[in-house]
C-alpha cells in the first residue's frame, strides 16, 4: 500500500474513533456576505467565497481559525453571488463569482491565484478530478468553458440557455449541465462534443449523478418535480415538494434527497423503485450534504434551526444548531467528521463548525475512498 494510502487509511479510522454526536464546536466569523463553502477532505482546510469582498476565506478545520483571506484580483464590478469547485489531488481551488468572466484557481499550497477567462456570467463550476478538467457555467452566453487544470487551455461549447448548474459521471467521463431558461439539460462527453440535449421539468437548478446507476437526478424549481435521466432520455418524472433546489445522491444506498425550499421539506427517492418518502426539516431548506461513508445526510435550512440530520438507513430526522437566521450553505469532511454550515448575515456572517453524526461505516465503502485517491487521469 501507497504513502498516501496508508494516511488515509490512518485518518478514516481516526475520525471513526473520535466520531461523537451533533455538537455546534464553533462560529468562525467571516467578513461581508459569503456565497458558498466547499471543503477539502484531504488537507482539511475549509473555503468561502465572499461575496464584495472579492476574496476566498481560508479556515483550518483542525484548528476552526480563519487562516488565509486570499484575493481573488480585480473585478470590473462587484459580486452578485460565487461557486466553489475543489479538486483533492491537486490541492486546486476553483472560484466564479457569477459576474466577471473568469475562473480563479488558487494553489492550495501557496495560495497563489491565476486567473482563466471564461464566458459571461459564470455561475457554476465543476471538477472532473480523474481527468484533471474543470467545467465552468457560463449563464449568459449559454455556454460552458472547459478548462485543462494541468495546461489551463480552454475551450467552449454552446449548451441550453442560461446554464446553471453542473455534475459529472467521473465513471463514464460524461458531463451534465442544467439549462434554467431553456428548462433541458446537455450531455457533454469525454472529447468535449455535446451528445444530447434532453427537455426536463420547468427551471431546472439543481442535479446530481449516481455513479454507480449512471442515472441522473434532477430538479425543477417551478415544476415540482424530479427527472431522471438515464442514456440521454429521460426515464422517470418524479414529483417532489414545493421548490425543490438541491440534490444530493448516496450511490451507496441508491438513496437520493432533495430540498424543497417551499415545503419545509425533503423528498427521498429510493434508486430501485422510484418511489418517494417525505421528510420534515427545518425551514427553508436549501441544501443537501451527504456523509455516504456513515449514511448520514445533513439538510442546511434557510430559516430558524440550521441544520437538520437525517439518518439514511431510517430517515429519521433531528433539527438542531441555533446559529442565527439564513444558513446558505452546508458541506461535510467525512474524514474528520465535521459538518459545516455556511450563516450569510448583514449583522455578522459565519462558518459554523459541527461534530458529525455517530455511525461505523463499511470497510466497502472505505475500499471504495482509498482506491479513489489513485484514480487515474
Amino acid at each position: 500500500m501507497s504513502f498516501s494510502k496508508c494516511a488515509i487509511v490512518a485518518a478514516v479510522l481516526l475520525a471513526a474513533a473520535y466520531s461523537s454526536g451533533q455538537t455546534l464546536l464553533t462560529s468562525v466569523p467571516v467578513s461581508n456576505y459569503p456565497q458558498t463553502i466547499a471543503v477539502n477532505t484531504f488537507t482539511d482546510r475549509v473555503y468561502v467565497i465572499e461575496e464584495s469582498a472579492n476574496q476566498v476565506t481560508e479556515i483550518d478545520g483542525l484548528t476552526n481559525t480563519a487562516t488565509a483571506s486570499i484575493p481573488l484580483g480585480t473585478n470590473s464590478q462587484a459580486s452578485l453571488n460565487g461557486a466553489l469547485a475543489i479538486d483533492p489531488l491537486t490541492n486546486k481551488i476553483y472560484a466564479v463569482d457569477g459576474v466577471n468572466n473568469h475562473l480563479s484557481v488558487i494553489d492550495g499550497t501557496t495560495r497563489a491565484v491565476t486567473q482563466v477567462q471564461v464566458g459571461n456570467a459564470p455561475v457554476a463550476v465543476a471538477v472532473n478530478a480523474h481527468t484533471n478538467m474543470v467545467y465552468v457555467a457560463n449563464y449568459v452566453d449559454n455556454t460552458v468553458t472547459v478548462v485543462n487544470g494541468s495546461t489551463l487551455a480552454t475551450s467552449t461549447i454552446a449548451v441550453g440557455a442560461g446554464p446553471t448548474a453542473i455534475a459529472v459521471d467521473f465513471a463514464q467521463n460524461i458531463t451534465y449541465v442544467a439549462n434554467f431558461t431553456s428548462s433541458s439539460v446537455t450531455s457533454i462527453n469525454a472529447k468535449g462534443k455535446v451528445t444530447a440535449t434532453i427537455g426536463v421539468g420547468e427551471h431546472p437548478v439543481a442535479l446530481a449523478v449516481n455513479v454507480g446507476t449512471h442515472e441522473v437526478y434532477v430538479a425543477n424549481r417551478e415544476a415540482n418535480t424530479v427527472f431522471v435521466i438515464a442514456k440521454g432520455a429521460v426515464t422517470n418524472t418524479i414529483p417532489v415538494g414545493s421548490t425543490p433546489v438541491s440534490v444530493g445522491i448516496n450511490d451507496a444506498t441508491k438513496q437520493t434527497y432533495v430540498a424543497n425550499l417551499g415545503s419545509n421539506t425533503v423528498t427521498v427517492i429510493d434508486g430501485p423503485t422510484k418511489t418517494t418518502t417525505t421528510v420534515t426539516t427545518g425551514a427553508q431548506p436549501n441544501t443537501v450534504a451527504i456523509d455516504k461513508l456513515r449514511n448520514k445526510i445533513y439538510i442546511a435550512n434557510g430559516n430558524g434551526l440550521c441544520l437538520t440530520v437525517i439518518d439514511g438507513k431510517t430517515n429519521a430526522a433531528t433539527t438542531l444548531g441555533d446559529v442565527g437566521n439564513g444558513t446558505g450553505d452546508i458541506a461535510v469532511n467525512v474524514l474528520t467528521n465535521r459538518v459545516y454550515v455556511m450563516t450569510p448575515n448583514p449583522q455578522g456572517s459565519s462558518i459554523s463548525a459541527f461534530s458529525g453524526a455517530t455511525g461505523v461505516f463499511p470497510q466497502t465503502l472505505l475500499d471504495h475512498l482509498i482506491d479513489g485517491v489513485s484514480a487515474p487521469r
